[in-house]
């Protein structure tokens, strides 16, 4: 199954389960220092691709992550983003994943920076 397939099953799953409409598109782009992020007047989330390769469980915190942010119709990090967060993904779990993707970024950070 590639990322696209997954992305489109993680995305359709977690709009239903927070009641949010089916008009939420994902886009794919490359970033230098941001894992994901989303414009909420379009509705549409943006995922770095150097990050889909890396597991099924990073996709589904990015997507949720952004899908957060449309549904609650704000960019801040407050306690109702947090608590319906982890009502989905264990804190611990996400302390995990977000190690690997800084981790991942990180590295790609410096593959950069030898390259040059």
């Amino acid at each position: 199954m590639n990322y696209r397939d997954v992305i489109e099953r993680v995305l359709s799953e977690y709009r239903l389960m927070l009641g949010i409409g089916d008009d939420v598109k994902v886009k794919v782009r490359r970033y230098r220092t941001k894992a994901a992020s989303s414009n909420i007047k379009t509705r549409t989330i943006y995922i770095n691709e150097d990050l889909l390769d890396l597991s099924e469980d990073i996709i589904k915190y990015l997507v949720l992550h952004e899908l957060l942010h449309i549904k609650l119709q704000s960019k801040y990090h407050d306690e109702r983003f947090y608590t319906t967060l982890h009502f989905f993904i264990p804190p611990e779990k996400i302390d995990t994943i977000r190690e690997v993707i800084m981790k991942r970024m990180l590295q790609n950070y410096v593959m950069k920076r030898m390259s040059h």
